[in-house]
């Protein structure tokens, strides 16, 4: 487990926001939550177009792609994106929440 944890941080995974925002929030609801509201918000699918909203306006303001020529944005590798950065967050948030739960059973 330690060298996974060590992975994750020389990776620089750890250090994408979208990921990082998907690690602070899933452990301030597991924290903060009672597990059927965290149901609950899993089965919402307005958690689930805000977190699509959040990575369109991250992607699009600090991340988008150019074209070879560096001068138009490739829409369409900026939307592919768009899409990695939502499932990122969204795996970060389950993620975080079951390591969470894995330590407080030590």
């Amino acid at each position: 487990m330690i060298k996974g944890l060590i992975s994750l941080f020389t990776s620089g995974i750890i250090f994408n926001p979208m990921v990082l925002l998907g690690i602070v929030s899933g452990v301030y609801a597991i924290i903060s939550f009672s597990p059927d509201k965290i149901r609950d918000i899993l089965v919402d699918s307005d958690f689930y177009l805000a977190v699509l909203l959040i990575s369109a306006f991250y992607t699009f303001v600090f991340a988008r792609i150019y074209k070879s020529g560096g001068r138009v944005v490739d829409y369409s590798a900026t939307f592919g994106l768009v899409v990695w950065n939502f499932i990122r967050c969204i795996i970060a948030f389950v993620l975080a929440m079951s390591f969470v739960t894995m330590i407080s059973i030590f």
